[in-house]
């Protein structure tokens, strides 16, 4: 009211507005006629819902420095899981995967540079009562960036000591990995739309284009249309989530009348594990 010169009145509609708020009056039972009704309550359940939405945000300039702290890959459990899945030490390089040793001393090092709120903010922390205690990734882990147009707009990690194996930035939606890899296709080349990140590496290795999809439920309509001058492969895993992962994305595609090519693999494998064993990349 004080900042708009609003009346209270003026200032509700305000409010409907500019944050769709449903501001109806609401007044106790039955009022006596020479007594004006008094509002019992006004909703902004919407303004709430509307804080809640901007709680957390990408922050390239933090990923990229936290990233570039980190250190390649050198620790045994990292080089087994690399080399399990069919990526090249070249590729992990190329695709700057990094270890996280120490979570505490990482946490201490991003808080001491950003701030706890900034770090909180970028979905990579956990915190209570407004106060950030920790990062979201709280043991050993691969960090694997996600670059757009040459700027890091996620970070998603792969857990050793806690379950889920793969945790990401909290709030976020989940974005296209390898993104930067369709601007350097020409019209009517092969791209290979992986469940997940390291499927998509280790068929970079093998010098086949390739993005992670983040699970089928992380697909939007709209990225159709990135893929559309190009021929489409699905590669989900051979489970149950592979085969929704394959209807689920194939329909998207489907509606805008392009057909897609579904490559199934074995039952319990993915494509890393496939390539890993020498099958190669047929």
């Amino acid at each position: 009211m004080e900042k708009e010169g609003l009346d209270f009145k003026s200032a509700l509609e305000w409010f409907a507005r500019n944050f769709a708020v449903d501001c109806r009056l609401s007044f106790p039972g039955q009022q006596r006629r020479h007594h004006k009704p008094k509002p019992k309550v006004i909703r902004i359940d919407s303004e709430a819902r509307f804080r809640r939405e901007q709680e957390f945000v990408t922050d390239p300039e933090l990923y990229a420095w936290f990233i570039s702290k980190c250190a390649r890959v050198s620790s045994p459990a990292g080089i087994t899981y690399l080399n399990a899945h069919g990526i090249s030490k070249e590729s992990a390089n190329n695709f700057e995967i990094r270890e996280l040793r120490d979570a505490n001393y990482a946490f201490c090092k991003l808080v001491d540079k950003w701030g706890k709120e900034r770090v909180y903010r970028a979905g990579i922390a956990v915190g209570k009562d407004g106060n950030t205690q920790r990062l979201i990734w709280h043991s050993y882990a691969l960090l694997f960036p996600f670059y757009e147009q040459g700027v890091v707009t996620y970070i998603q990690a792969r857990m050793f000591e806690s379950e889920p194996k793969f945790l990401n930035p909290r709030g976020l939606a989940k974005p296209v990995f390898n993104m930067d890899r369709l601007r350097s296709l020409r019209a009517g080349q092969l791209v290979h739309l992986c469940e997940g990140v390291p499927d998509a590496i280790a068929l970079e290795s093998h010098g086949l284009a390739a993005v992670g999809i983040l699970g089928a439920a992380s697909f939007r309509a709209d990225w159709v249309d990135m893929f559309l001058k190009f021929k489409v492969v699905l590669l989900g895993d051979g489970d149950v989530a592979g085969a929704h992962f394959d209807a689920e994305i194939s329909k998207f595609f489907l509606d805008r009348g392009k057909v897609v090519k579904s490559v199934f693999v074995p039952k319990g494998k993915d494509v890393a594990d496939v390539l890993a064993q020498g099958r190669g990349a047929k």
